[in-house]
């Protein structure tokens, strides 16, 4: 899908929301299916700043790590988020995630439905 979104809030903000995201309580088999496994800060100057986010997560659906990498950058008037979703099957012969990675991107893009806007340049 690879849809980008733009959303109200800093790069910053929206960051410690997939941060809170992925550490949320609750299942505890759900929790020990994601981990933040790298983050790395670009500050371009004049308060302008990308932040890149990678996470791991298993999928219990097929069995299999993926990962999302989640961009925030306020390079325009409202910072804009771009998700990829990579990984899902191991198989030599197949590589068919059964839907978890669009399932995977679409969680992540609700995280920030409320703070979402068409874009303003």
């Amino acid at each position: 899908m690879y849809n980008d979104i733009y959303i109200t809030l800093s790069p910053e903000e929206g960051a410690e929301i997939l941060q809170k995201w992925v550490e949320e309580q609750g299942n505890f088999i759900r929790k020990i299916g994601k981990d933040v496994i790298d983050n790395y800060i670009i500050n371009i100057g004049e308060g302008k700043r990308v932040i890149v986010v990678v996470i791991e997560y298993y999928t219990w659906r097929n069995m299999n790590k993926m990962t999302a990498t989640v961009v925030f950058d306020n390079v325009t008037k409202n910072t804009k988020i771009h998700i990829t979703v990579g990984g899902g099957s191991q198989s030599v012969i197949s590589n068919y995630d059964y839907g978890a990675g669009n399932s995977l991107e679409e969680k992540l893009k609700s995280l920030f439905k409320i703070y979402e806007v068409k874009e303003m340049r």
